[in-house]
């Protein structure tokens, strides 16, 4: 698993499946924080090849925040398609679960890409210990 950043985007690509929850400090992030200083996040994760693995339950992306912040909007795509879209008021960390069965639908052979975009009202700090649970193995 290897993440890469730039100003608004946080990009993670699995070379192979990252199976039950992972922190963003586990994916690669050196610092305790990935600052969003305008506002708009866009967190890629590239999936890649998926057949002998499956969908966790309910898929699930916890955002921690160093403060609590006043609103967000999110958007959430995955092969092209929108998922998800949602606000999320106050507090100190976002929950986004995702639709297992629309994501299963949209899989794609050999790529498969998930964009979760944010539109914050203010500049935020994402922890380090944000985490993502996407995926599980078949027959666990």
């Amino acid at each position: 698993m290897e993440l890469s950043t730039t100003e608004g985007q946080l990009e993670i690509v699995m070379e192979k499946p990252a199976f039950n929850k992972f922190s963003l400090k586990e994916a690669g992030l050196k610092e305790d924080s990935y600052t969003v200083e305008g506002g708009n996040l866009r967190l890629k994760i590239e999936l890649g090849y998926i057949q002998d693995y499956r969908f966790y339950k309910m898929p699930v992306i916890e955002l921690e925040y160093e403060n609590n912040i006043k609103e967000s909007g999110w958007i959430v795509e995955f092969n092209g398609e929108n998922i998800l879209e949602a606000k999320d008021h106050s507090g100190s960390k976002t929950v986004l679960l995702l639709n297992r069965n629309k994501m299963s639908k949209l899989v794609h052979r050999h790529e498969n890409t998930l964009i979760i975009h944010g539109d914050f009202s203010e500049e935020v700090k994402i922890k380090s210990s944000s985490t993502l649970n996407i995926l599980e193995e078949i027959g666990h």
